[in-house]
């Protein structure tokens, strides 16, 4: 008891087309799905286009801004090369820098006697400090695991700290602080070069652009409903009550409308008049659109079981927006026996369930 009975050996590909299409369907709406914020746009001869822009992760952002007028304008996209800078009301600033031959938007951090950008792309994080009268030069950062005699050891650079000591070195009291920095990041980079502006400069302005965010953000979902299981040793006849906690984590720095969603559900499970708890713990990526009062959403992964060992899942879901905080909650979720020979596509189906409930925003 408590292990499957019945395990299709003949693949059932209609369902794992289905799992293959839902992934695919996940990355474009991912990458298809518009976000267009309020913003505006400072073209080649300096004159400011206010409208709306698409907000996407900090890597689209860095290649391409697609703007529109309104809601019912034409959406222009421009290329660093076409525009000066943009920027969402209140929130992120590009700008257009020629770097290597090759304009790319950077993301301006802070302005002032230092100024500090970021940039993302698929190889990683990246800073760049510019100084009045010189060049903006990257601040490179590498760590990783080396191995000497076979043995590993953990290596992290240090070439940004001599670059910032050379950059201020008309402030030496910075050079302990800068000493002790480790990784380059946000925070670290704006607040030393705020503190650096003021040390040296008394009276000209400072100004910091960057929309101050948390790294990470959780969202609580407390949820109830029924559940089926098909193809078991237990009773397959009849709906089971199921109950949970669920947690969304974000790291809107990445990607706002991406989340990691887990979390434990309950229920039991009939056989020979004999009940079993079911414990059910999602391991999944989740996609929300991130506007509306209506927002749907749809995950993909796996479920970790305490009677099953594992299934391969799907849900799809919507939220209905009360206040800024709270949202109803309405799931379904169908859950996969695992192939034998290929654990993420799906052979049979274990279970579907129709879940409702409550989405609170920490």
């Amino acid at each position: 008891m408590g292990m499957l009975a019945i395990i299709q050996k003949k693949s059932n590909y209609m369902k794992i087309k289905l799992l293959l299409l839902g992934l695919l369907f996940t990355a474009e709406l991912a990458n298809a799905q518009t976000d267009f914020r309020s913003g505006y746009v400072i073209n080649l001869n300096k004159d400011t286009l206010i409208g709306e822009i698409d907000y996407r992760g900090d890597i689209l952002m860095g290649e391409v801004c697609r703007f529109r007028v309104n809601e019912t304008g034409k959406e222009v996209k421009y290329s660093p090369s076409d525009i000066i800078a943009y920027r969402f009301n209140k929130g992120k600033y590009f700008v257009s820098k020629e770097l290597n031959g090759k304009n790319i938007f950077l993301e301006f951090l802070i302005k002032g006697q230092i100024n500090i950008y970021y940039h993302r792309d698929v190889t990683g994080d990246h800073y760049f400090l510019e100084k009045e009268g010189t060049k903006i030069i990257e601040l490179p950062y590498e760590e990783g695991v080396k191995y000497e005699n076979d043995v590993p050891y953990f290596y992290s650079s240090t070439q940004h700290i001599g670059i910032l000591n050379y950059y201020m070195q008309d402030a030496p009291e910075f050079q302990s602080r800068i000493y002790k920095m480790g990784k380059p990041e946000h925070y670290t980079l704006i607040k030393l070069a705020e503190d650096y502006h003021h040390k040296v400069c008394k009276d000209g302005e400072c100004i910091i652009y960057e929309k101050k965010i948390p790294l990470l953000i959780f969202n609580i979902e407390i949820i109830g409903g029924i559940v089926k299981y098909q193809n078991t040793d237990y009773n397959n006849d009849k709906n089971y009550f199921q109950a949970g906690i669920l947690m969304h984590a974000c790291m809107q720095r990445l990607n706002e409308k991406l989340y990691i969603r887990t979390g434990i559900l309950y229920s039991t499970l009939e056989a020979n008049n004999v009940k079993e708890a079911v414990y059910k713990i999602p391991f999944q990526i989740e996609y929300i659109y991130p506007k509306g009062i209506v927002r749907p959403s749809v995950a993909l992964g796996i479920n970790l079981y305490s009677q099953f060992n594992q299934s391969v899942a799907l849900t799809g879901g919507v939220s209905v927006k009360v206040d800024n905080s709270l949202y109803l909650r309405l799931n379904y979720d169908i859950d996969f026996i695992p192939n034998e020979k290929f654990a993420l596509f799906p052979e049979s189906i274990l279970s579907q369930s129709i879940l409702a409930g409550f989405l609170i925003k920490l």
